[in-house]
């Protein structure tokens, strides 16, 4: 077990690329600069490196002996958000982009885990696959998605993956056993009315109107179709309808997001909708078009998996580190698809060290404590040199 890294310049190594990945975002799947970076840091360390999985990610592999084949994943995509943190000297240097999820932070902890890895074979054996994924923000499928599908993580035993967590602070680990993170799916309704003078609204069919009491009629949902021990939200989010005051328009569209932690809610909750919006356009005399479409799945942490990783922070970090969370996030994250591919659990890194560390994901001030980032370095590291424990998960 190692409780102290001695690496030289290693804390300053993840400092750097922090930074430099953080002042050069990029969104979604559209990541040819990072990708470009990350290949060639990973070649100065003599890591073997599969480019292009998918469009833009990217897999390193260390082969080190007979034994297990563990995955360690950091996603690499920024948010399309202007910063508002102009006193940093490494604050975003593109405009509408920004690592507001501390996706700078997670590559950077896993560059510094390989280059650490790779200098320090005698410490353990088998191969680690370190997942550089694109689009964990989306779009849709993700980037999980296409590194699945590609073959190349077919050999791995288990899957691990971080988190920044502004609200924990630095030197804790937060995790959720089972339910961990919501699934994401996207609605969207267009409802179908007929236009008319705004002073003769009998002469026509409002969608105006049909949108209102959708918006109501659908979060009842919830309250009363939905088992109340069931964790599960409906938001309509962005509504359009109309261009002046004095027309009633032909149509008035909504699309908004469901959460949920099972697959049978998530279709109760599809019927549920478009039963909503099928008897209000009936009621007007108007009609609709509804998509439902199916996004990232529920993170669930596993139990095999989830207890070697607490047992892994307690070892290295002591008892006071672990906060077991008793709520899962309505959040959702795609390293969801790695745990339901084979098997895997997810934890929270705390990097809340003061205010200026205390926004939120997604927040134009967002901004880690960069010196908690090292704990992810030291996690990923045991939980490798742990690695001949995985054949028992």
């Amino acid at each position: 077990m190692i409780r102290r890294i001695n690496l030289e310049n290693l804390e300053e190594y993840l400092i750097f690329h922090r930074r430099y990945l953080h002042e050069h975002p990029e969104i979604g799947f559209n990541l040819p600069n990072t990708h470009d970076y990350i290949q060639l840091e990973l070649k100065k360390l003599g890591i073997d490196v599969i480019p292009h999985v998918g469009i833009n990610s990217l897999i390193g592999i260390i082969k080190n002996g007979d034994g297990p084949v563990i995955g360690l994943r950091a996603d690499m995509d920024a948010l399309p958000i202007n910063e508002e943190n102009n006193h940093l000297e490494y604050c975003s240097k593109t405009l509408n982009a920004m690592h507001a999820c501390g996706h700078d932070a997670h590559t950077a902890i896993l560059l510094t885990t390989a280059a650490y890895l790779v200098s320090h074979l005698k410490l353990w054996k088998g191969t680690v696959k370190l997942i550089f994924q694109e689009a964990e923000e989306g779009p849709d499928p993700g980037g999980a998605s296409g590194i699945i599908k590609s073959g190349l993580l077919d050999d791995v035993s288990v899957f691990f993956g971080l988190h920044c967590g502004p609200q924990i602070p630095t030197g804790k680990f937060a995790i959720k056993d089972n339910a961990a993170m919501a699934s994401a799916d996207y609605v969207k309704i267009k409802l179908i009315g007929k236009g008319t003078h705004a002073a003769y609204p009998h002469l026509g069919s409002d969608p105006i109107i049909m949108q209102a009491e959708t918006i109501v009629a659908i979060q009842s949902i919830v309250s009363r179709l939905i088992d109340p021990t069931e964790n599960c939200v409906i938001t309509i989010a962005h509504v359009e309808a109309g261009s002046t005051h004095n027309v009633i328009p032909e149509s008035a569209f909504l699309e908004g997001t469901v959460r949920a932690f099972s697959l049978e809610v998530r279709k109760k909750i599809e019927k549920a909708i478009e039963d909503v919006i099928s008897g209000i356009t009936r009621r007007y005399n108007g009609s609709y078009e509804y998509q439902y479409i199916y996004g990232y799945d529920a993170l669930i942490n596993q139990p095999k998996p989830t207890s070697f990783l607490k047992n892994t922070i307690l070892d290295v970090f002591g008892n006071d580190a672990l906060i077991e969370l008793d709520k899962p996030s309505m959040g959702a994250e795609d390293f969801s698809k790695y745990i339901i591919y084979k098997t895997g659990s997810f934890v929270w890194l705390g990097t809340n060290i003061d205010a200026s560390t205390a926004y939120g994901l997604h927040h134009p001030k967002f901004n880690v404590d960069e010196y908690a980032l090292m704990n992810g370095v030291l996690l990923f590291v045991n939980l490798v040199i742990k690695n001949q424990n995985i054949k028992e998960i």
